[in-house]
Order: C-alpha cells, then sequence, then structure tokens
C-alpha cells in the first residue's frame, strides 16, 4: 500500500474505505477492554483470539508486528475473547472481521455444529492458514482487503526468520470445510488485487446451504 493516508474517527466501513483498499493495520499491543468494544470496532480493524487458547494470541502479535511493519498506513490491534464463544458471536454478527481459529472450530462455526449451533452456520471463509490456526473472515469481507492481506502475509512469511513465525500453511490446498475467500483466491493464484469488490456468496453473515 502506498501513500500515507490520516484516519479520523469514522465507522467502521468508512475506514477500511479510506484505506486504498487496504487495511487498518495493526501495532502489536495488548487486548481491548470490552467495555470499549464499540469504540474499537469504529477506529480499528481487529484480530480475534481467545483467552482460552493462549498460541492464538501470540501468532496474533506476530501478525500485528508483521502488518504494521508492512502496512504502516493501517492501524489495527490484536484482541482476546474471554472464551471461544465470544469470538463465534463477534464474527458471525459482523461485529468483527478478523479471527484465528483452529481449523476444526473454523469448519463447526461455517456449518452450524456443536460447540457454535447457536451462532451459525456462517458463511466464513479463509484467508491463509498459519501452522495450527486459520485466519478468518466472513465472505462479505472485501475482496481488496483479503487480497492485501494474504499478499503482506505470505510475503512476511517469506521474509522473516522461521523462528518467529509459525510454519505456514499457504502451499497447501484450501480446506473443503472453510473455502479461500475469493479475494485470498485471487492474490494465491496470480490474480491481479480487484478493482472493485467481488462478492463471495450472498453478501451475509450465515450459510444458505444447510451443511456444506
Amino acid at each position: 500500500m502506498t501513500g500515507h493516508i490520516k484516519l479520523a474517527p469514522a465507522s467502521r466501513r468508512a475506514v477500511l474505505r479510506l484505506a486504498l483498499g487496504g487495511l487498518i493495520a495493526l501495532p502489536a499491543t495488548g487486548h481491548a477492554p470490552y467495555g470499549q468494544w464499540g469504540v474499537y470496532r469504529k477506529r480499528f480493524l481487529l484480530i480475534l483470539t481467545t483467552k482460552v487458547d493462549p498460541p492464538s494470541f501470540a501468532l496474533g502479535q506476530r501478525l500485528a508486528e508483521v502488518l504494521a511493519e508492512r502496512l504502516p498506513d493501517s492501524r489495527a490491534r490484536v484482541s482476546r475473547a474471554p472464551h471461544k464463544a465470544r469470538v463465534a458471536s463477534l464474527i458471525s454478527t459482523g461485529q468483527l472481521d478478523l479471527a484465528l481459529m483452529r481449523p476444526d472450530d473454523a469448519a463447526a462455526l461455517r456449518r452450524g455444529l456443536p460447540p457454535f449451533a447457536d451462532y451459525g452456520p456462517v458463511q466464513l471463509r479463509r484467508l491463509v492458514g498459519l501452522g495450527d490456526f486459520l485466519l478468518v473472515c466472513r465472505a462479505d469481507f472485501p475482496a481488496r482487503h483479503a487480497w492485501l492481506l494474504a499478499r503482506t502475509i505470505a510475503e512476511a512469511i517469506r521474509d522473516l526468520p522461521a523462528p518467529l513465525t509459525p510454519v505456514p500453511t499457504l502451499a497447501q490446498k484450501p480446506d473443503s470445510s472453510v473455502p479461500l475467500h475469493k479475494g485470498a483466491r485471487a492474490y494465491f493464484t496470480g490474480e491481479p488485487m480487484p478493482d472493485r469488490e467481488l462478492e463471495d456468496g450472498a453478501g451475509h453473515g450465515h450459510e444458505h446451504e444447510a451443511g456444506g
């Protein structure tokens, strides 16, 4: 992403539009106080992790550092939810956009299976695989943002020393239980960054198919 953008408080979607089709980038600072979710959602793109799965937060912090360096015009935070159900709630209702989830958990949320039967099915998509985690979003996450995230993470993984980040799974075929987001797929198949938003599914938070 090029140029410098001065971000003022605005709606989450407005801020995302300002970022030249890019993201709101991650200083690697702690978690958002839950009483301030509304404020944070309007100003930052949050990568959601969970307290009950500490490796997810460690990976989220590393992602924050990478994105802060590679997308310096953006603003974002890594955040911790108290438990996995809170992650499912925030993602399924569109309150937050990104989460680091175990593949089995992501697949269960997408299909509306236990322990997430109360929150799904959700049109969940994967952006990249990172070690034991998937970085996931809803299908309505902007394609340009997904493309930029996929490129930034992939390039950083190639450049960074191995001890600094989990072994990636970017070369693996997309998990059939959590389809690759169209914007990320465009990057990994060598297509240019989308000029306009690519609709992936119906653009709503919940899946229309019963199980697949």
